[in-house]
């Protein structure tokens, strides 16, 4: 349930930074809303893909055990900042 989050966080730039720190604060505050977004449709596509865009040791799987949960990447990046 979407109102069950303490907070949202938008994240604007799915690139080296915001996708791995992101990704790690989702996995450590599952409390926290992270929604990371981007023009770039590729690399959101990338990040909801089971090939992530970069490659971090351990990002992969801690992107997979929180994607979807409280850790989301889009392209609708108006809507995330509204909701955050």
């Amino acid at each position: 349930n979407m109102s069950n989050f303490s907070l949202k966080i938008c994240c604007m730039g799915a690139g080296y930074v915001g996708g791995p720190t992101m990704a790690v604060i989702a996995a450590n505050c599952p409390d926290i809303k992270v929604t990371v977004v981007d023009l770039a449709e590729k690399q959101i596509a990338a990040w909801n893909s089971s090939n992530l865009p970069i490659y971090e040791p351990g990002l992969n799987e801690v992107v997979q055990s929180v994607r979807g949960k409280n850790l989301f990447f889009s392209t609708d990046i108006d809507a995330a900042i509204l909701e955050a």
